[in-house]
C-alpha cells in the first residue's frame, strides 16, 4: 500500500486528438472495437514516400504547420473541462504543464529545410521560402499553458517514444513533493517528412499492417496527435468534489545504456523501469491485473518487451497484455500518454482492448495477447509500458478510483 504520508496524485481529467477523432471517446470505442485508423498516406507525404499507411488526426484546417501544438491544446481543453474546470479563472495558481514530444514543436522549421532543399535543387523555379514564425520544440507547452493561463511549472521533455510517459512521471513528482496541487501532463507530435525519414531509414516502418506481438511481425505505422491528463493531489481534488477517474499508484524510469536504436534484448533496462514502478507504488509483480504494452510490432522491441514480462512475471501466461498502437499508429511523443488514458479507462470500464493484427501471436512469448474481441474482465491495477529509442524506459502503474 502506499504511505499515507505521501500526497497521493489522482488523474480527475483526460483528453485526447488521435487519428480516431477528437475526444477520448472516439479513441476509446475504436479501441475496443479492434478498428483502425490507419491509412494510405496523401499529399506531399505520399509524395515523397509513395505507399505507407499513417495515423493522421482530423484537425481544423488552420492548424496546418502548428499541428502538435494544435492538437495539445485541444487535448488539455477536454481534460480540463473534464475535471471541472470549464472556468479556467478556477485553477489553483500553481498549476503547470509538462508535455513530452520527440519533434512535433520542430514541425515548421523541418518542413522549412525541406523547402530551401528543394527550392536549392537544380532546375527549381521557386524562391527560398521565409522562415516559420515556430515555438521550437517546447512550442506545444507554452501554447497549453498560453490557451489555459497555467502560471505553475512547464516544462517539455523529450525522450524520444517515452516522452509522454515521461511526462506524467514528471509531473506527479512536482505534486508529490508539493510544488503544485494541479499539473497538466501527456504529449504531443505530428507527422513530418523528417520523422518520418528517420523511421525509413531506419526500416522501422511496416510496408503492410502492424501486428504487435505476432510471429509475422514486421515494422510499426506512425501517427499524430496528443494526450493530456488533468493530476491533482488527491485531498485538494476531494474537496473540490472532482471526479476522481483513477491513481497513480507509481512510476518508475531507466535506461538501457546500450544502443541509439535496438532495446537490450533480454528486456532488461524495461524490467528495471517496471520493478522502480513496483517499489514506487509498494506493490508486488502478483498485484497487477493487466499490461498495456508499448507494443510497436518492430520484432526486436516485442522480444523485448516480452522478455521483461516473462521475467517480472512468473505467471505471464495468465495476465492479459493488449497493444493499442495499431488503432492510431505510433503517436511517438504522445503515446505514452495516449495510453495512459486507455489505462483509465480499462479500470473505469472494465473492458481490455484487442489487439489488431496479432492473428498469430508469436510462440515463444508466451503472453496472453487479448486478440479477437475486447475482453470483460476487472482490472484493479494496470501497468503501461513506453519505450523509446537510445534505451528510454517509463513504466506506470494506474489503480482504479
Amino acid at each position: 500500500m502506499i504511505p499515507s504520508s505521501r500526497r497521493r496524485v489522482v488523474i480527475t481529467g483526460i483528453g485526447a486528438v488521435t487519428a480516431a477523432g477528437l475526444g477520448v471517446e472516439p479513441f476509446w470505442q475504436s479501441a475496443i472495437a479492434g478498428r483502425s485508423h490507419l491509412a494510405a498516406a496523401s499529399g506531399p507525404i505520399a509524395a515523397r514516400f509513395g505507399t505507407m499507411s499513417v495515423g493522421t488526426a482530423p484537425l481544423p484546417a488552420e492548424a496546418d504547420g502548428e499541428r502538435a501544438g494544435a492538437a495539445a491544446v485541444l487535448a488539455a481543453a477536454e481534460a480540463l473541462s473534464g475535471a471541472g474546470f470549464e472556468d479556467r479563472a478556477a485553477l489553483p495558481r500553481d498549476s503547470g504543464v509538462v508535455l513530452g514530444t520527440c519533434l512535433g514543436g520542430m514541425a515548421p522549421a523541418l518542413d522549412w529545410i525541406d523547402a530551401v532543399r528543394d527550392a536549392a535543387a537544380p532546375g527549381s523555379p521557386g524562391p527560398v521560402p521565409p522562415f516559420p514564425a515556430s515555438g521550437g520544440l517546447a512550442g506545444p507547452t507554452r501554447r497549453v499553458a498560453r490557451a489555459c493561463d497555467l502560471l505553475g511549472p512547464i516544462l517539455t521533455l523529450s525522450t524520444a517514444c517515452s516522452s509522454g510517459a515521461a511526462a506524467i512521471a514528471e509531473a506527479c513528482g512536482w505534486i508529490r513533493d508539493g510544488g503544485s496541487n494541479l499539473m497538466l501532463a501527456g504529449g504531443a507530435e505530428s507527422l513530418t517528412a523528417f520523422v518520418l525519414s528517420g523511421f525509413a531509414i531506419l526500416q522501422a516502418l511496416t510496408p503492410g499492417r502492424m501486428r504487435p506481438f505476432d510471429r509475422r511481425r514486421d515494422g510499426l505505422a506512425l501517427g499524430e496527435g496528443a494526450a493530456v491528463v488533468v493530476l491533482e493531489e488527491r485531498e485538494a481534488a476531494r474537496r473540490r468534489r472532482a471526479p476522481i477517474l483513477a491513481e497513480i499508484l507509481g512510476a518508475g524510469v531507466s535506461s538501457d545504456a546500450r544502443h541509439m536504436t535496438s532495446p537490450a534484448p533480454d528486456g532488461e533496462g524495461i524490467g528495471r523501469a517496471i520493478d522502480a514502478a513496483l517499489a514506487d507504488a509498494r506493490l508486488a509483480a502478483g498485484d497487477v491485473s493487466f499490461v498495456n504494452a508499448h507494443g510497436t510490432g518492430t520484432v526486436q522491441n516485442d522480444r523485448a518487451e516480452a522478455a521483461a514480462l516473462a521475467r517480472l512475471f512468473r505467471h505471464a501466461n495468465g495476465l492479459p497484455v493488449d497493444a493499442v498502437k495499431p488503432v492510431t499508429g505510433h503517436t511517438l511523443g504522445a503515446a505514452g500518454a495516449l495510453e495512459a488514458i486507455l489505462c483509465v479507462r480499462v479500470l473505469g470500464d472494465g473492458l481490455l482492448p484487442p489487439t489488431i493484427g496479432c492473428d498469430e501471436p508469436e510462440p515463444e512469448f508466451g503472453l496472453d495477447v487479448v486478440r479477437g474481441a475486447a475482453r470483460r474482465q476487472s482490472v484493479a491495477t494496470a501497468l503501461s509500458l513506453s519505450c523509446g529509442f537510445g534505451g528510454h524506459n517509463v513504466a506506470l502503474l494506474l489503480g482504479a478510483a
